[in-house]
């Protein structure tokens, strides 16, 4: 007998694996935007403009992740698979590379 595994379980692990990778793509882009952010020492203005556009790119980016793993529905475990993925990179990678 050869057990099968739930369609919904490999979906949804599908979805917590391209979330988790959302979440460390998104803040490997914000560490980059905040290096090139303290080098070119703009004004409070420009500053608040360009976080506007960093955060608008984040929100595009992050939406077509979760279209790509679940046709854009926001469930639980893709929010935490985004927060485990952004803590994962501030712990572990982000020390590293710099």
């Amino acid at each position: 007998m050869n057990p099968s595994v739930n369609p919904l379980i490999i979906d949804q692990s599908f979805e917590f694996v391209i979330m988790l990778f959302a979440g460390m793509t998104i803040m490997l882009f914000h560490d980059i935007y905040i290096r090139i952010r303290s080098r070119l020492k703009s004004g409070k203005t420009m500053a608040f403009i360009q976080d506007i556009l960093f955060w608008l790119f984040a929100a595009i980016l992050t939406s077509s992740f979760l279209y790509y793993c679940s046709y854009g529905r926001l469930s639980i475990h893709a929010l935490i698979a985004f927060g485990a993925g952004a803590i994962l990179w501030k712990k572990f990678i982000c020390g590293t590379i710099s």
